[in-house]
């Protein structure tokens, strides 16, 4: 359901673009129909889909399709249906579809105050559906009942004509077993005058009254005065006394002293039912009739008394039905009286049962008052009668309210919730008729707000919701009535106001618990009025009350400690922080006075009898006041008035605090620092300010220093030259300075970030800029330590000064400090607090501005200091060690914060750039000292926080403030100006070439932005002063460009990108020497015009109306005055989003199609979208946005999909021009290019492309020279995306270095990207022109791990660490394959090859000093890992497996990787140079103990790796004989690795009959080379190696066997036991071209005539056994395979014949004879083929090309034939010449041949462009062959 609701949420918000997601959701709701026929069921998810489609409707309600709204509607209509509990699913209960129902029902209910026509589809439902429902009042149960209950809380609106039926239906239901009115029930006893006690004579009492009076100001005041007295006596214990003895509590005060008293209905109720006999009688009937009420019944009563409310509160009633109305409700509020009147211990109810009914029978109250409150605004607003009516529901409300403030039922949430709902309804009858009731109405309200404040649980608890509504209720009306009449406001305010001081005579009479109300209530009163007065922020209401508040506190009862006193100080400094004038200065000087006054008596004699309440005033209230001021103020007059007198007010504490003996001065400033923090929280400490306040600021700081209150500057004391005892004699106050300096902190913590707080908005403490330490009598005037301790002013001085020392971290001794007096060290000691603290609380930024530029450094403070002429050398070295102090404070604040995100990383950056801004800026400074220092300081921060250097604002500074900003009075001084270029170039050039040689794409794309800038403000002197600052700054690849060290730039790839970005066509891993500038010069040109482009399209736009319509129809719109709605239509920005995505989808189609992409195109359209999503960047615009994501994606991912050199080079140009231009994107870049990278692993592409068989030489070699099946060469070339491949991890590398320091979010984007890089370590290419690319993905695995040792990941250590282990994994598996070799046509690719393993090398032997530099403690490690895995044993690791020691086993598998690599490394650079002299192969020097550990060390990572071991070192004995005894021991693991046979399968194992032999049926298929070894005599026919060799050979097609056919034959000589013959006669009967070649080897290993062969046994058999074999290979022939036989082999013998036939003949008749004989042979077939090229079929001879050739005994013939390609064109007929010997044995030749064959594909797997071409030679029979003739033309 949750993922549901943030679908909807979603859907709300792009309804068009997510339509279909909504219909998704629609689907799944109940079908049309299906709720309404029959007995319809509901499932959960249709429930959940309904709920979802109200809500989306509740946030959208004007969608224009009809299909949401049709789905609530008819939900709706099935409401009645959902009554019987089959309708919902099993699974829901009672409170499921109580839940469902109050969420739906509020969806729509908000649904339909959004839009009309939904409101009244929902209003006829809603009407049908109550109406439809028989009876409220009756049987309502279970689900109904929950309904109704949700209705009642959230009812829509119905129709006027369903209204009139609802509202009687409703009240019929309330008067079936309503009980009658207790007021029907009294007697009818008349009063003088006639007229009935009732409410209506109470009502005509009130109006008699307030029309008597309504003109005597002066008597009605006193009346009020009068009033408030006989009320303030009251306690709220005497008030329940009187509720226990059935009185009410205001009957007792309803006249006294003659004063008109309100006798309201309650109290003639009271008297009534007193007087009468029968009164006691019917209370008791009443609470019976109360206890007989069902639960239920209530329940049923308070909802239809809210969907009554409901009604009356939407539709119009006729008047009637609201006189129904509201007899119902006055009838329920009548009843309300005797309820609340009624005590707990009369129930006869208790407990859960008791406070159920209770809440029930308030419930419904509350919903009677509230339909009785909404009713009033249908009365006639001038009517007599409607009047009559506000003023009898205004004695009901304020009588109610009333008897809740005394109510038994007071505490319960209900009651405080009816209270809040009658004051609303006061406060409504208060702003009726324009305020014609306001002066009845306040008089009556004084009691009820005396009655609260007489509540002692006012302060807290329960009743702080009923005084808070007292408050708000009484600010409303007040603030009504003040534009209305404000005469009986004001009598009001000041009724209240004078009940503060007034006295009690009758103390006396009264007892101790009765005295002590009258604090209760002047408390609260004075609680009232001071939240009166912030609510309606009046200076005529403060005016009116805070002068009475004064005159109490100076001369009142308030003049001493007391509760009172507190109250009224609080209560005048929240008066005061309203800001008006008058009353601000009287409290600032009567709080002021009074803090002092206080101050002036701790410590005397009086103080000792003073109540507590004294040292609370001193120590809190005061403080909070002067808090509270500071915070409230927003004049910047009155602020900077009352920064002053605070400011004086510390500087009077602390002299008078310093006075004090055997007083630490901390106690009285310190509660003083919370507001002068807040007051000087806006205060600009960068802007001029009066010499006067600079003194009180100094004088400030002075006394935090003296007394101890900044926090500790010094995390650890450093030890200092001891110090006499004897100045323990000065005092506590020089012991706290000293202390600290270091801590522990020894005050309130609260006090310590109000001093971090000052210090951001304190200046400079530089009063004067000639004279910066202040005369010594005045600093004396502010501590004279000697003269008042009685010790040598030598020693308090020694003891400032060590005080000193320590705190500057001991840069300055103290005996340096000789010449600075104590007072002199104090000051300097303020100083260093100061300018310290200022770094340590927020890093160093000050008051100001909300953006953080370079002025709001703190740096900007700290070297004011160094301004001042003529200072002392001890005093400027203590300031320069400040200045040191504080930069190493603000590098520890920034370095804490590394591995901070979000919004706090974002202010981390922002002050680092801002302080190095400022140290730029400083660096053009007049004094040489300052410039120094700044340049130092500058340089120490850049290599701290390499980041800084591709700050834009940082190189704005460098580049352009050596123009700007030159102060103008100095620019005519030729020789300083110099100087400042001169340190300024110096900078600069240092700057950019180290941001080139670690980000050169990112540093090349920031310059080309800067000279667009430069550009664009057409100023020739900016132009020029770039120009000279970049100049002689080169980037080159070249091997003698190489920086020092593991330089980013140093990496083939890296630089790779950065000849792409920086826009110059270089060749790819070409040498080339970059000029920064010429090509930034370029590039920003190419940029600018672009832009250009993109602005001059935007305002032909504009111009035109328009590019939609067509130029015409734009010109007629613009002159009709139509532009703008035609912009407005079809916005430029979208069409060209459009435009530009289409265009990049289009390459993206071509590409996955295979075809050509435009290589210029491509980058024009990529570099023009480019430029408009910059120049867009700040659209709010949705569809923008949405372009925007769509446009910037397609961007990423466009060269990845086309995976070509050229497209990568694109890419990156733009990628760099993108994260540049707008460093915000940077983000959003990266995690596009790594969800694209990550695509190219999973669809393996280029570096990844490991399931390509054709992958390199080893698969051009199979299976002849390497095991497997060889497969075409792919369509594209795999070296082309490894290229690819190879630039983009060159930008990831760049962006890298530019992030690894100040993004964790980017970072942890490049740990996922390197996650699933190396989380499987076969996924990498084999082909070995991926070396140099793989080996620079290894490296920035480990350059990432590495920085968890920075900081900034520590948080990630074990993620990390198991990163490390996999990239030492992968790297390992790299050497699983045998060493290959690999030419391309790149110049110096291999080189750069070697040189990417060899910066890996040099990162892997660093990696572990610089990780024991970052953290030397292992047992830190283990504490922030929670366990240490260098200390695994027996365990099961992710990567290794099973691990006896990681430590032990980390280091073995790094040397072994150390040594691999170094061997890779020479073997690529020889390659490389093979010519050259200084390359000589590493050589290993290792003893064998060595060799063996490496064997081990591999064969435990892969045992393919330790196989490859010996193929590299094909000489180390020791090494072979170790792997030969892994494999023989492991056996049965390796069994899937033909390069194992060699180790297990020797002749040894042959003659021993070894049991290893048996796994061998179980071994995968090797090379057929390597299975012709093993038929070789030293193998002795080995039954079981023969079986392995014979399924290794059928395992290949008959066809891949053949080129080996002279060495099969040559087998059958030891073929014992003729498993090789059953071979070739089964591969004959698969292959007809393998049995033809066979049967024409077998031939020709047949002995002839001649004389001289071998007589051996072993031959005489094997000549008897060819022609058996040639025999069995043709009875074997079916009849169509023997046909073609008899064919080939006639049609051929026959061409041989021809040179028999020409022996006897004379030379010159040969040729001629030759034609004679072709023209008797005659083709019998067109399936007969050449047997020296199977592939090509013969089609006729060329009788004319018969060639004798020149032979001593033989006569040779060369003969061409016309042939086809088998596989090709059959009409596309070739000559093809072959020569025909008879009497010469070519079996010599075709050995030869074999070997050229191989060598030729070795050369041609490499990339060796060498001319070899392998003819056909086959001997057809003893001495006679055929020979193939390629003729070059």
């Amino acid at each position: 359901m949750k993922a549901l609701i943030e679908l909807c949420d979603l859907i709300a918000e792009n309804p068009v673009q997510l339509a279909d997601k909504l219909a998704w959701i629609c689907s799944r709701c109940p079908s049309s129909g299906s709720l309404i026929n029959g007995s319809p069921k509901i499932t959960p998810s249709q429930l959940n889909a309904v709920l979802v489609i109200a809500r989306f409707l509740s946030n959208c309600p004007n969608y224009t399709d009809s299909r949401p709204k049709s789905v609530i509607l008819e939900f709706l209509q099935s409401i009645p249906a959902s009554f019987s509990p089959s309708f919902w699913p099993q699974s829901y209960g009672i409170e499921s579809i109580s839940t469902f129902f109050s969420d739906f029902l509020g969806y729509v209910v908000k649904a339909t105050e959004l839009s009309g026509d939904f409101a009244e589809e929902v209003a006829k439902i809603i009407g049908e559906v109550l109406i439809g429902i028989s009876s409220i009042g009756g049987d309502v149960t279970g689900i109904s009942r929950v309904f109704l209950i949700a209705l009642s809380q959230n009812c829509p609106s119905v129709l006027t004509s369903d209204a009139d039926r609802l509202v009687s239906c409703l009240l019929s239901s309330l008067s079936v077993a309503a009980l009658p009115s207790p007021l029907a029930a009294l007697p009818s006893t008349k009063e003088p005058g006639g007229s009935l006690a009732s409410p209506k004579g109470a009502v005509s009492e009130i109006s008699d009254s307030a029309s008597s009076n309504g003109g005597n100001q002066g008597h009605e005041s006193s009346s009020n005065g009068n009033g408030v007295s006989n009320v303030s006596h009251s306690s709220s214990s005497s008030a329940l006394r009187e509720l226990d003895n059935g009185r009410s509590p205001s009957s007792s005060s309803a006249s006294v002293n003659g004063s008109i008293g309100w006798k309201s209905s309650v109290d003639q109720l009271g008297t009534n039912i007193g007087a009468n006999d029968g009164g006691v009688a019917m209370m008791k009937q009443q609470l019976a009739s109360f206890e007989e009420e069902p639960l239920d019944y209530l329940e049923k009563q308070a909802i239809a008394l809210r969907l009554i409310g409901h009604i009356v509160d939407k539709v119009p009633i006729n008047a009637d039905q609201m006189n129904q109305i509201r007899m119902v409700t006055k009838k329920q509020l009548q009843s309300l009286l005797f309820f609340l009147k009624i005590r707990k211990r009369d129930w006869v109810e208790e407990g859960a049962m008791l406070k159920a009914r209770i809440n029930s029978k308030l419930a419904v109250y509350e919903a009677a008052a509230s339909v009785q409150i909404k009713s009033l605004a249908s009365l006639d607003s001038d009517g007599k009668s409607s009047k009559k009516s506000l003023l009898e529901t205004l004695a009901l409300l304020i009588d109610a309210a009333e008897l809740c403030l005394y109510s038994a039922w007071r505490k319960l949430k209900i009651c405080e919730e009816l209270f809040s709902l009658l004051l609303k309804g006061i406060a409504k009858i208060a702003v009726t008729r324009g305020g014609q009731l306001l002066r009845v109405l306040l008089i009556r309200l004084k009691p009820l707000v005396l009655a609260a404040c007489a509540q002692a649980d006012t302060w807290g608890g329960i009743q702080g919701a009923m005084f808070g509504s007292i408050i708000k209720t009484s600010c409303e009306i007040i603030e009504f009535g003040w534009t209305k009449d404000r005469g009986p406001v004001e009598t009001f305010i000041m009724g209240l106001a004078a009940s503060v001081r007034e006295r009690n005579d009758y103390e006396e009479q009264e007892d101790t618990r009765e005295k002590q109300t009258l604090p209760v209530l002047q408390l609260n009163i004075i609680r009232l009025l001071s939240d009166l007065n912030v609510s309606l922020n009046k200076s005529e209401v403060v005016d009116m009350v805070l002068p009475l508040f004064i005159e109490s506190l100076e001369e009142g009862d308030a003049s001493t400690p007391s509760l009172l006193r507190l109250q009224l100080l609080n209560a005048v400094s929240h008066m005061a922080s309203l800001g008006f004038e008058k009353s601000y200065r009287e409290t600032v000087v009567l709080m002021t006075r009074s803090y002092m006054n206080k101050l002036a008596t701790v410590g005397s004699a009086e103080s000792k009898t003073l109540a507590p309440e004294a040292t609370t005033e001193r120590v809190e209230t005061l403080p909070a006041g002067f808090l509270l001021i500071a915070s409230g103020l927003t004049s910047s007059k009155l602020r900077s008035d009352y920064r002053h007198r605070l400011l004086s007010l510390c500087s009077d504490v602390g002299l008078a605090a310093e006075s004090q003996s055997g007083r630490s001065g901390a106690d009285f400033l310190g509660p003083l620092l919370l507001p002068v923090a807040e007051i000087c929280s806006d205060f600009d400490p960068t802007a001029v300010a009066e010499p006067s306040l600079l003194k009180l600021f100094r004088n400030l700081w002075f006394y935090i220093a003296l007394f101890g209150l900044a926090p500790p500057i010094q995390k650890t004391l450093l030890p200092t030259k001891s110090i006499s005892t004897t100045l323990n004699s000065v005092g506590s106050i020089s012991g706290m300075t000293f202390q600290a300096v270091a801590g522990p902190y020894m005050w309130n913590t609260q006090w310590s970030e109000a001093v971090q707080r000052i210090a951001q908005g304190t200046p400079p403490l530089v009063v004067s800029s000639v004279k910066w330490l202040e005369d010594e009598m005045e600093l004396n005037a502010l501590h004279n330590p000697g003269s008042r301790r009685g010790s040598g002013n030598e020693k308090a001085a020694l003891v400032q000064r060590t005080a000193l020392s320590a705190a500057l971290g001991g840069q300055v001794e103290v005996g340096a400090m000789s010449t600075i007096s104590g007072v002199k060290a104090t000051y300097l000691l303020a100083v260093s607090f100061l300018e310290i603290i200022r770094f340590s609380s927020n890093g160093g930024i000050l008051n100001g501005d909300t953006s953080l530029t370079s002025s709001r450094s703190a740096f900007s403070c700290v070297f004011e200091y160094l301004k001042t002429p003529n200072l002392l050398p001890a005093v400027l070295q203590c300031l320069n060690a400040i200045i040191n102090s504080s930069f190493e404070t603000a590098v520890s604040w920034l370095g804490d914060r590394r591995c901070e995100t979000g919004i706090e990383a974002e202010k981390r950056e922002t002050t680092l750039c801002a302080h190095a801004c400022f140290l730029i800026k400083s660096m053009s400074e007049r004094d040489e000292h300052i410039r120094d220092i700044s340049a130092n300081l500058l340089i120490q921060l850049k290599d701290r926080f390499p980041q800084v250097l591709w700050y834009t604002s940082c190189l704005d500074a460098l580049l352009f403030s050596v123009d700007k900003d030159l102060p103008s009075a100095l620019i005519n001084d030729p020789a300083w100006v110099a100087k400042v270029r001169s340190l300024y170039k110096r900078i600069v050039q240092e700057w950019i070439t180290n941001a080139l040689s670690h980000a050169p794409c990112t540093s090349q794309g920031l310059l080309q932005e800067k000279l667009c800038q430069a550009n664009a403000w057409h100023t020739p002197q900016s132009t020029t002063d770039v120009v000279s600052l970049l100049s002689e700054i080169r980037l080159g690849s070249g091997k003698n460009d190489c920086w020092s060290g593991i330089r980013t730039a140093n990496v083939p790839a890296v630089m790779a990108a950065a000849g792409a970005a920086s826009g110059a066509n270089f060749k790819l891993a070409e040498t080339f020497n970059l000029e920064v500038l010429s090509t930034g010069v370029v590039s920003a040109s190419f940029k600018s015009n672009i832009a250009g482009e993109i602005a001059g399209m935007r305002g032909l736009y504009n111009s035109m109306g328009g590019l939609g319509f067509g130029l015409g129809l734009g010109l007629q719109k613009w002159r009709s005055g139509a532009q703008e709605q035609q912009a407005e239509s079809q916005p430029f920005n979208a069409l060209l989003l459009a435009q530009f995505v289409q265009e990049l989808q289009q390459y993206v189609n071509i590409a996955e199609k295979g075809g050509e992409i435009d290589k210029s195109a491509f980058r024009q359209t990529c570099s023009k979208a480019t430029a408009l999503l910059i120049s867009d960047l700040d659209s709010e615009s949705r569809t923008n946005y949405e372009g925007f994501s769509q446009l910037l994606r397609l961007l990423c991912w466009c060269p990845a999909y086309i995976s070509t050199s050229d497209a990568m080079e694109t890419g990156v140009y733009i990628w760099t021009w993108l994260v540049s231009a707008a460093p915000r994107l940077g983000p959003l870049v990266l995690a596009e290019l790594v969800d694209a990278w990550l695509w190219t692993i999973d669809t393996k592409r280029g570096l990844f492309a490991h399931e390509i068989r054709y992958s390199g030489p080893a698969a051009k070699l199979r299976p002849h020279l390497a095991p497997g099946e060889p497969e075409l060469q792919p369509d594209k070339d795999p070296v082309e995306g490894i290229i690819s491949h190879r630039l983009w991890l060159g930008f990831f590398i760049d962006r890298f270095e530019v992030i690894r320091y100040n993004s964790v979010e980017q970072m942890l984007l490049l740990g996922r990207m390197l996650q699933g890089t190396v989380k499987l370590p076969l996924q990498f290419s084999r082909h070995p022109a991926a070396a140099g690319t793989f080996f620079s993905v290894m490296l920035l695995g480990l350059k990432y791990c590495f920085c968890q040792s920075q900081g900034n990941l520590q948080d990630f250590r074990m993620c990390l660490q198991l990163l490390e282990d996999r990239v030492y994994r992968a790297s390992l598996g790299y050497f699983a394959n045998e060493p290959e070799w690999y030419m391309t046509n790149i110049k110096n690719f291999a080189q750069s090859e070697a040189q990417s393993i060899s910066l890996f090398i040099h990162f892997l032997q660093n990696e572990h000093v610089e990780a024991i530099q970052s953290d030397s403690s292992p047992k830190k490690q283990e504490r922030e890992n929670g366990s240490s895995s260098n200390d695994v044993k027996d365990q099961y690791h992710p990567v290794w497996g099973k691990m006896d020691n990681y430590a032990v086993g980390r280091e073995k598998r790094k040397q072994l990787l150390l040594m691999l690599c170094q061997h890779e490394a020479d073997r690529l650079d020889v390659w490389a140079h093979p010519t050259s002299k200084e390359n000589t192969l590493y050589r290993l020097k290792f003893s064998s103990e060595k060799w063996i550990e490496y064997a081990r060390t591999a064969f435990s990572v892969d045992p393919k790796i330790a196989l490859s071991l010996v193929s590299r070192f094909q000489a180390v004995a020791s090494l072979r004989a170790e792997v030969t005894q892994l494999v023989e021991a492991h056996i049965t693991e390796i069994h899937n690795i033909p390069e194992a046979l060699p180790f297990f399968v020797t002749p040894k194992a042959v003659d021993e009959n070894s049991t290893l032999l048996q796994r061998l049926p179980h071994w995968a298929a090797c090379s057929i080379l390597q299975a012709l070894k093993f038929l070789t005599p030293a193998y002795k026919g080995n039954l079981r190696v023969m079986a392995y060799v014979l399924r290794v050979l059928e395992s290949y097609p008959p066809e891949w066997v053949t080129f080996f056919m002279p060495q099969l034959v040559q087998t059958l000589r030891y073929d014992d036991e003729r498993l090789v013959e059953g071979y070739l006669l089964r591969a004959a009967q698969r292959s007809d071209i393998f049995a033809h070649i066979l049967i024409w080897h077998l031939q020709g290993e047949a002995s002839g005539p001649e004389s001289g062969k071998d007589t051996s046994g072993k031959n005489i058999s094997f000549q008897a056994l060819l022609p058996v074999v040639r025999q069995r290979i043709v009875d074997g022939f079916t009849p169509k395979a023997l046909d073609l036989f008899q064919r080939e082999f006639d049609f051929f013998d026959k061409v041989t014949s021809i040179s028999g036939v020409l022996f006897p003949l004379p030379k010159e008749e040969r040729r001629a004879g030759i034609r004679r004989e072709l023209e008797k042979i005659e083709m019998n077939g067109d399936d007969l083929y050449l047997p020296t090229a199977p592939s090509k079929l013969v089609r006729g001879i060329r009788l004319d090309s018969g060639i004798p050739l020149q032979s001593a005994a033989k006569v040779p013939i060369m003969i061409t034939f016309n042939v086809v390609d088998r596989d090709g064109n059959q009409d596309d007929v070739k000559p093809q010449a072959c020569i025909f010997k008879v009497g010469d044995d070519c079996r010599q030749d075709v050995l030869a041949l074999q070997v050229i064959s191989l060598l030729r594909d070795i050369f041609e797997a490499v990339g060796i462009n060498l001319y070899l071409f392998p003819y056909g030679v086959l001997p057809t029979g003893p001495g006679r062959g055929i020979i193939e003739v390629h003729i070059l033309l």
